[in-house]
């Protein structure tokens, strides 16, 4: 056994506000971060959730929304109770720690901005407990005011509780469309209806029941064509996936429901090892049954992976600090939902054509992006097809979401692909034909949130940096004089 640690935990999720109090409980000297509650200008970036561009102004009353997300968060008060640090409404924008291109780092650290001031919080075990993010598909109006993830609709009910929505159509049957249907219901808004692409309904048939007992329609074997209004969402049209004619249903928000992905930005740029789990549709961190990652004294705590069960392991593997183990099985909650987002992606394509646009941070198109066309603001003359297959000669493409960001700018802008670099993946599988698992994933790089950098930058160079800034990866060579005796 080894004596009390500092651990830091990332993120006030269920499973971040659990293993933060057990921790404190078990003697650790414990720090949690969240970065709820959010200002405006930070939602306004859709991070870490797809809040859209109709942000509620009783958000501008920050002190208000500061008391409301710490009473509609229970978790968080027996964290206090239970003597843990609180860093609420911070960002944690960046992890690091001795490796292989960074080895002055010392003490492993978490960037952290509270206000407009920057800290590093040391730490001995970092504990990423990042949650969840909203998938976002791209159609025509999704742009509107108006526009939103489930996670983000969730956010608005509970904890924030500002929703404005009347009359909301909700994309997806799956368990959390029905979730964030119930809470709605509750709250006296309206649910004009659900969409799904599919002839049955995701969540079950004990799910279907119970929204057909709340006399809401379900369009099945239907999806999305636009949504539409002049200056927010008015009604949206749907159209069969089989043909037909569109049916347009008047409402005033959509929410996304199709599916939620995890948060990997900062274990993917610390460098931990991913895998790549067809039934949640994403890259994950490798890890074994306690939740520990590649890296030493880093583990991942998600629903995606042991979810609750690896709590106490995880907290045992601290006091031991053992190596890692075997790593773990695909996780049965997410098991179908990778093919549940490809088959909307491609009924949403089907129906809406590739002049949609995909990344609205550039204004690129899914034409542009699957013809690797240069963004539209360089110049009209510069745009030639192309293909994003490299190498020649093997089985199947070799594609690298990186080198099409860089030929395309999708996924550089400032909400840092969250908003497409899914879809742009499941369109490309799509269009050549491979799994997800062939497509090399786009990198992360610190700061993983749109951040001021000049609160991140150091006042001043050291005397040592401004020295040494031509070798810092390698020694200085030795000077080899020439013959004449000159160096």
């Amino acid at each position: 056994m080894i004596p009390p640690r500092r651990i830091t935990v990332v993120g006030a999720s269920r499973l971040g506000c659990k293993f933060a109090s057990r921790a404190a409980r078990a003697g650790h000297a414990v720090t949690l971060i969240d970065e709820h509650p959010q200002s405006l200008a930070r939602m306004s970036y859709d991070a870490p959730y797809f809040y859209g561009t109709a942000l509620p102004a009783a958000l501008t009353n920050e002190n208000a929304i500061a008391q409301v997300v710490l009473e509609s968060n229970p978790a968080l008060a027996e964290c206090f109770e239970a003597g843990v640090d609180l860093r609420l409404g911070a960002v944690a924008w960046g992890a690091f720690q001795n490796g292989p291109n960074a080895r002055h780092i010392g003490i492993p650290k978490v960037g952290l901005i509270e206000g407009t001031g920057n800290s590093l919080v040391e730490h001995d075990v970092l504990a990423l407990a990042t949650g969840m993010r909203d998938f976002v598909p791209a159609f025509a109006g999704s742009n509107l005011p108006g526009v939103f993830g489930v996670k983000a609709g969730v956010a608005f009910l509970d904890l924030y509780q500002c929703y404005e929505g009347e009359r909301t159509l909700v994309l997806g049957t799956s368990a959390r469309a029905v979730d964030f249907v119930r809470r709605a219901v509750a709250r006296g808004i309206g649910i004009v209806g659900m969409v799904e692409p599919g002839p049955g309904f995701t969540a079950g048939p004990e799910a279907a029941a119970e929204i057909a007992a709340l006399g809401i329609p379900v369009h099945r074997t239907s999806t999305l064509v636009s949504a539409e209004g002049r200056t927010a969402v008015e009604r949206a049209s749907l159209r069969p996936v089989t043909g037909g004619g569109d049916l347009v249903l008047d409402c005033d928000t959509i929410c996304i429901a199709i599916g939620v992905l995890p948060n990997i930005e900062l274990p993917a740029a610390m460098g931990c090892r991913l895998r790549f789990d067809a039934g949640a549709g994403s890259w994950l961190p490798e890890t074994d049954l306690t939740g520990r990652t590649s890296l030493p004294d880093v583990f991942w705590l998600s629903d995606f992976a042991a979810g609750e069960a690896a709590l106490a392991p995880a907290l045992a593997a601290i006091a031991e600090a053992g190596p890692t183990g075997r790593l773990i099985p695909p996780p049965e909650t997410a098991t179908g939902q990778g093919a549940y987002l490809r088959f909307w992606i491609q009924t949403m394509r089907d129906a809406g054509g590739d002049a949609v646009t995909l990344c609205k941070c550039e204004d690129i198109s899914r034409a542009d992006f699957l013809g690797l066309a240069p963004p539209p603001y360089l110049n009209g003359g510069l745009r030639h097809p192309h293909s994003p297959v490299t190498g020649t000669g093997g089985t199947a493409p070799r594609i690298q979401q990186d080198l099409l960001k860089r030929m395309t700018r999708v996924g550089m802008g400032h909400c840092q692909g969250k908003r497409c670099r899914d879809e742009a993946a499941l369109l490309l599988s799509l269009r050549f034909g491979i799994g997800m698992e062939e497509i090399r994933p786009g990198s992360y790089r610190f700061p993983v949130r749109p951040v001021d950098l000049a609160a991140i930058a150091a006042e001043d160079d050291t005397h040592d940096t401004r020295e040494k800034w031509s070798y810092w990866l390698h020694e200085p060579e030795a000077m080899q004089s020439r013959p004449d005796g000159v160096p």
